[in-house]
């Protein structure tokens, strides 16, 4: 008995390489695998917030010839006010 396990010890030997190149590979296999789906989940959330503002480029293209829309545009952009408003400044404490 002894002698046959003697003539075989390197079927052992490679079972037990081969099982932990199996289970090196399969790890890396895992981490590269999560690496991956934290990517793809960034990518969509950029790709959503991109959409979200073409979309709001496209309105705002859209609603260029509508006299309110300037109105918006030119006190929320420039601070500029028409007569009969009131403008308030907010200062910030230092």
């Amino acid at each position: 008995m002894k002698e046959k396990f003697l003539g075989f010890w390197w079927v052992l030997a490679f079972a037990i390489l081969t099982f932990g190149l199996y289970e090196q590979a399969s790890a890396k296999l895992l981490r590269a695998t999560s690496r991956l789906e934290t990517r793809t989940q960034e990518l969509q959330e950029a790709i959503f917030q991109e959409e979200s503002e073409l979309e709001e480029l496209k309105l705002q293209v859209g609603s260029q010839n509508d006299p309110t829309w300037i109105e918006l545009a030119l006190i929320k952009g420039l601070g500029l006010i028409p007569e009969g408003y009131t403008k308030i400044y907010f200062e910030e404490k230092k």
